[in-house]
């Protein structure tokens, strides 16, 4: 049979050609592949190309994926088996879709709060998933479209005719539409969806609300303006962030033209940057102006008011505040010496660091509300300006100095547990520790101490769930760790940023050497 390997759980091998050839007038291949099915010959005709077409989006989808996965096949094979292993993809989401929709359904996980309820389905999908909070509203929204009035996106979904992404868009774009009119612009539109991106089926159905019925169009125009906001920063690779808004048009169209003005005036003069460069600039020019002075807006009521100059806090080990120390050599790298050793050259251990061969793991500075920053521009901003120092022990992480700038100093127990935390602590949500709450991990009520080890950082939305008694969350144990015990009793672990040293004295450098301007 080919010595291919076994299927997933089909009892099938991966098929053995045993006929390859072309219709007498040469127009079409024809192959014959051979399968075993549970000690059973079973033969199929047709290109790989043709069987991946015709195995639908469920399990025959799968296993003609995996049976044909480890076979030499041409482009077009190819081609058809990435579209197969989509319409799978499709398939398994509407499942997921439909099981979300029924867990949220589940008593369960609907709390009592003094304000009226809390729903902690989306929190508890969450966690099963390792998934942010929105991924799973839109699992929960698509779930509950496609079980209730808009059952043919579902069937659309379940055969691959269009993706999740696909789905979604069908659901928030409809979902709060009289069904008189939102049931025939959804037919219209899986119409063309197959072969419509996810932006243009937006387009499409926005372009036939407005047309079927321009009176609601402009109501829910009208109500979709209180939500405009501006994203919170999204980590990215090397250093670098993203951050989106969420605009009505006209603003959108201003905001983008701004911008482009100021990058034509640039050229204008030879700037050497890049049209998104100057983008990027003019609109950080206007932030870094705002934080350091402070920005001027008008309210809902007519009045005027200043915001306050705000500083940023980047925490930084103390071996990394070092290397700005002239005449410093810091301890050889990990990749140095796994470099030395793939080289034969030996690392430079004049540091005298204890277990030099092994290589010194660098802690990474933290930008709060973002993440790890490299040590370069780590130093850059602890210069000061908008940005507050903060410098931790190498080897605990505990902070060491906090600065001395402050507009309005933090009580010292909430800076450490804030500083400590950086996130919130259930598993898998990211909002900043600066913008959650400080709460009594046993509850102040019940005898908890207000202590740095019995007060957690919780996001507004985690902390209304505690409270209503849909999540607890579990002590800081000594090794960084702590748990999350959900409303159905899944407990989950939210490990410490990094491993602790295992090795390592602290520096000979104390933390009064950086104070001042730089070089410290």
């Amino acid at each position: 049979t080919g010595g291919g390997r076994r299927g997933v759980s089909s009892g099938v091998v991966s098929p053995r050609m045993v006929v390859s050839g072309r219709l007498d007038d040469g127009s079409m291949p024809i192959e014959i592949h051979e399968f075993h099915r549970n000690g059973v010959s079973v033969f199929e005709c047709g290109t790989v190309e043709h069987l991946m077409d015709a195995s639908g989006s469920g399990a025959q989808a799968i296993v003609m994926l995996e049976n044909f996965a480890d076979r030499a096949a041409n482009e077009d094979a190819l081609l058809a088996s990435i579209r197969t292993a989509a319409r799978a993809e499709a398939h398994a989401a509407g499942l997921k879709s439909r099981y979300a929709a029924r867990l949220a359904a589940a008593e369960r996980l609907t709390f009592p709060t003094h304000t009226g309820t809390v729903d902690a389905a989306t929190e508890e999908i969450a966690l099963a998933l390792r998934v942010t909070r929105i991924e799973a509203e839109r699992l929960l929204a698509v779930g509950r479209a496609i079980t209730g009035p808009f059952w043919a996106t579902g069937e659309s979904l379940d055969a691959g005719r269009i993706t999740f992404a696909k789905a979604w868009v069908i659901a928030d774009c409809l979902g709060d539409v009289a069904l008189p009119v939102a049931l025939p612009i959804e037919a219209k539109a899986l119409e063309r969806a197959p072969e419509r991106t996810s932006a243009e089926l937006r387009r499409d159905i926005e372009r036939m609300l407005i047309e079927v019925d321009p009176d609601a169009a402009d109501d829910r125009a009208t109500a979709a303006r209180d939500k405009r906001t501006v994203g919170r920063v999204r980590p990215a690779r090397d250093g670098m962030a993203r951050m989106s808004v969420f605009l009505p048009a006209p603003d959108a169209m201003i905001l983008d033209g701004a911008l482009d003005a100021a990058a034509t005036a640039a050229h204008a003069v030879s700037d050497e940057r890049t049209t998104g460069q100057v983008r990027a600039d003019a609109l950080t020019a206007w932030a870094v102006a705002a934080a350091r002075n402070g920005t001027t807006l008008t309210t809902t009521g007519g009045e005027t008011v200043t915001s306050i100059p705000v500083k940023v806090a980047v925490t930084i080990p103390l071996e990394v505040l070092a290397r700005a120390i002239p005449g410093f050599t810091p301890p050889p790298t990990i990749a140095q010496v796994l470099h030395a050793q793939l080289t034969g050259d030996d690392p430079d251990t004049d540091a005298g660091a204890s277990g030099a061969a092994e290589g010194h793991r660098t802690e990474a500075p933290w930008l709060e509300g973002y993440g790890p920053l490299t040590p370069a521009v780590a130093r850059l901003l602890a210069a000061g300006g908008t940005w507050q120092r903060i410098v931790t022990d190498t080897l605990t992480g505990a902070p060491l100095d906090v600065g001395r700038t402050r507009y309005t100093p933090p009580a010292h127990l909430a800076t450490l547990v804030r500083l400590r935390d950086r996130t919130c602590v259930r598993p898998g949500c990211s909002v900043p520790a600066h913008r959650c709450d400080r709460d009594h991990v046993h509850d102040w009520a019940a005898g908890g101490r207000t202590s740095a080890a019995n007060l957690a950082s919780q996001c507004p939305r985690d902390h209304a769930l505690k409270t209503a008694g849909a999540a607890t969350p579990g002590p800081l144990l000594p090794d960084g760790t702590r748990t999350w015990t959900s409303a159905l009793g899944h407990t989950y672990t939210r490990p410490p940023e990094r491993e602790p040293r295992r090795r390592g004295g602290a520096l000979a450098v104390s933390a009064d050497r950086f104070e001042g301007p730089p070089p410290f």
